[in-house]
């Protein structure tokens, strides 16, 4: 079983993916380099020569700041072209790849990284069965982490934006949750909440998570991607 939603379609153009790498640039955002140095924590617990899935991947924005730290990169996408326009900035090298793949049902064995970044992507999912879905394939495909950034509701930002929603016919409605049900969701998919931080806690709706796999594997236990224990066919 596969979901729809509109972030699937949204950028699968090669037009749409060239106009999204320019708009969503880091250095238009005094924030990047605050999530940066979030994940560059993070990611400094991994052992040297770790592999690290970045998914979605979208046009690369990870891709510098991973194999800097001596990581071997793979990013993975839903759209071909958001991943063309990551390939001509990331250059090649045995350190770095790219995958099509649907995040609810990704092509790799079980624990084949030691750590898989789901960032600025679980905004677009309102569903919260097709979120648990999507954590449950990053905790299969983890041997160690997986790192999310999220939108609380608890916060300032929510509020004006469910204030401007009275008043504009063009709604925002992203998906949200609370720090309490991530614990919730992430036990379920054998994951468990390490830490949690954001730019300012209950003003900010930006929230970020390292969750850590609960059993530990060291390699992959097979060859074939196996189905996703949430997904009822």
């Amino acid at each position: 079983m596969s979901s729809d939603y509109r972030a699937k379609h949204n950028w699968q153009s090669p037009k749409k993916a060239a106009a999204y790498k320019i708009t969503r640039d880091p250095s238009r955002y005094k924030r990047a380099p605050k999530e940066d140095a979030i994940l560059k924590g993070w990611l400094g617990t991994l052992n040297p020569g770790a592999s690290v899935l970045d998914c979605p991947c979208g046009t690369g924005r990870f891709t510098p700041l991973i194999t800097q730290l001596g990581f071997r990169y793979t990013g993975a996408d839903i759209s071909v072209a958001m991943m063309n326009e990551a390939r001509k900035t990331s250059g090649a090298g045995s350190a770095i790849d790219f995958i099509e793949a649907d995040a609810e049902h990704l092509p790799f064995p079980d624990n084949s990284f030691d750590c898989v970044i789901i960032w600025r992507f679980l905004k677009h999912i309102v569903d919260p069965t097709v979120r648990l879905r999507i954590l449950a394939e990053a905790a299969r495909v983890s041997r160690d982490k997986v790192l999310i950034s999220f939108y609380h509701p608890l916060s300032f930002t929510f509020a004006r934006i469910q204030i401007k929603n009275r008043f504009s016919k063009k709604k925002k409605n992203p998906g949200v949750f609370t720090h309490w049900q991530l614990e919730k969701d992430a036990k379920q998919c054998g994951l468990e909440v390490s830490e949690t931080k954001s730019f300012q806690k209950y003003v900010s709706i930006n929230w970020f998570a390292c969750l850590s796999k609960t059993v530990k594997r060291s390699a992959p236990t097979e060859t074939g991607a196996k189905p996703n224990p949430l997904v009822h066919e």
